[in-house]
This record gives structure tokens, C-alpha cells and sequence, in this order.
């Protein structure tokens, strides 16, 4: 009789060391690397039904390739394009990020298994210091990546607030569509096809290195140095570039027409028509 309450303590206190893991996220299950420069790890899959592709070996070129290809652009809204212009675009991941990074990560993918994904973090000193985490795993020809830390923050700028920044991958099509994420997937995650990117010839990750390296993190709201006319990456203007660009010339062109209606229908410039003269009665 003593044994039954026992035995109900026992599995009141696994099922609530259980829930505890599942509400501070993926388990640690080992340390690749740790420096002053971040740190690369193995975590458990918090879906226990979810089997990734791992292990998988990747070239060292070609994860450089999937960092580098990361871009973030500021979306100011209409009134700030208006204001402050066109929107900067940046890479996510500067040199020294994809130098450290890209190994290890590669090295992750080799000694992940299957309930596994691999998380890291890189430190960017700045003022301040940035500690900016993310997690990849392989599925299939996919590689799904995510960056939490690129729509996490957003401000308020001279034109209006600013909202988090879309994020995009060069080469386009290398990046799988929206069809392609599931339930783990996030606002802040990108689908990479790894096989058809390592395919592709030199010549698109020269486009790549081209885009502007962030300062120090691609926050919302940072200057950035803008993309030249001269460069590949500003010649890959998206369909929205366009759109937003003809609707400032609407709205310019719609602020000349009602200042030239209101000039129009000012006072000083009416002119008085002369009254008809009565007819004469004989």
C-alpha cells in the first residue's frame, strides 16, 4: 500500500521534468567547439517524431556558400521609403562569421543523427557586444536554417516604425518556396536546396560577395552601405523594388496634380465673367 504513493511521486516528478525540458528548448547534447569567438553544439529535436537526414557531409565551400548567400533588407513602409529612400540591403553573415562558422557546421552535419539539429551562436563585438544565435538540420535535399535574431528586433525611425527585415538567399534559385517549410519553421527560417546550390558555377557567389557585410549586426534601422548600380546583387531588383518605386511616382504625381487643382481654385485667379444685360422691352 506504502509503494502506490511512492510510485506516484516517482512519475509526477519525471513527467514534470519532462515538461520542463520541452519549455527551455532544444536539449545540449554536445559541444563541437566554444570560444570567446561562439560556440557550435548538437540539440536534441524537441519533436520526438521528426527524423532529419543526418549524418550528411557537406564541402566546407559550400556552407560558406549557404552564410554567405543570406541577405536581410529593411522594410521602412511606405512613408519611410518616402522619406529616407530606398531600403539597404546586407548580409547576414560577414567574413569572419562565415570563416569561423562554416566548418564547424559542416562537422556538426557529419556527427548529427537523426533527432538531432545543430545550433550555434557568433559574438560580434560592437557597442554593444552581440551574441547572435541560430540552428540548421538537413531534410531530404533541404537544408533548413534559422536565424532568430533577424526579426526579433525592429524601431521606430525618421520614417515612421520600422518592421522587422525581410530575408532573403542569392542565388533565388537555390531557395526553396514557402511550400517547402514545416512545423519548426519560422518567419526567421530559410529552406536551401544544398545540392543544386554546390552545383552552380563560381560566378554566382562572386554576385554574393558583392552585397555589403554588415557592420556589426544587421539590425532594422542600422545604415548600411548601400548596393551600387554597378553590381550584379542591384541588378536582382525583386518584383516589390518596382511596385514600391512606381507607387512614390503616384504619389508624387498625385501631390503636383492636386497643388495645380488648388492654384486653380484659388480666389486671386478667378475671373469674373460679365453679368448678361437684361433685354430691352419695347
Amino acid at each position: 500500500m506504502s509503494h502506490h504513493p511512492r510510485l506516484a511521486l516517482v512519475l509526477l516528478t519525471g513527467i514534470t521534468l519532462a515538461l520542463s525540458a520541452c519549455a527551455t528548448g532544444p536539449e545540449l547534447d554536445l559541444t563541437i567547439h566554444e570560444s570567446e569567438r561562439g560556440a557550435v553544439y548538437l540539440e536534441r529535436i524537441s519533436d520526438r517524431s521528426f527524423q532529419a537526414a543526418h549524418p550528411i557531409t557537406l564541402s566546407a565551400d559550400t556552407m560558406a556558400q549557404i552564410l554567405r548567400g543570406v541577405v536581410v533588407k529593411e522594410n521602412r513602409g511606405l512613408l519611410g521609403i518616402l522619406v529616407a529612400g530606398k531600403p539597404e540591403t546586407v548580409r547576414a553573415f560577414g567574413d569572419e562569421d562565415v570563416e569561423y562558422l562554416a566548418p564547424l557546421l559542416v562537422e556538426g552535419l557529419t556527427k548529427a543523427a537523426p533527432d538531432q539539429q545543430v545550433g550555434f551562436r557568433v559574438v560580434r563585438t560592437g557597442a554593444p557586444t552581440e551574441s547572435l544565435k541560430g540552428s540548421l538540420y538537413a531534410y531530404g535535399r533541404s537544408l533548413y536554417l534559422t536565424l532568430p535574431w533577424l526579426i526579433s528586433m525592429s524601431r521606430h525611425g525618421a520614417g515612421g516604425p520600422i518592421q522587422p527585415p525581410t530575408i532573403l538567399f542569392i542565388p533565388e534559385s537555390a531557395k526553396r518556396p514557402d511550400s517547402y517549410r514545416d512545423a519548426r519553421s519560422t518567419d526567421a527560417t530559410l529552406v536551401i536546396d544544398y545540392q543544386l546550390l554546390a552545383s552552380l558555377p563560381a560566378a554566382q557567389d562572386t554576385a554574393v560577395r558583392s552585397v555589403p557585410q554588415p557592420a556589426s549586426v544587421p539590425t532594422p534601422g542600422i545604415p548600411a552601405e548601400p548596393l551600387k548600380e554597378s553590381s550584379p546583387a542591384f541588378e536582382q531588383k525583386t518584383q516589390r523594388d518596382v511596385e514600391l518605386e512606381s507607387l512614390r511616382k503616384e504619389v508624387q504625381d498625385i501631390k503636383r496634380q492636386l497643388a495645380e487643382q488648388n492654384a486653380d481654385r484659388s480666389p486671386s485667379k478667378k475671373k469674373l465673367l460679365p453679368k448678361p444685360k437684361p433685354e430691352s422691352t419695347r
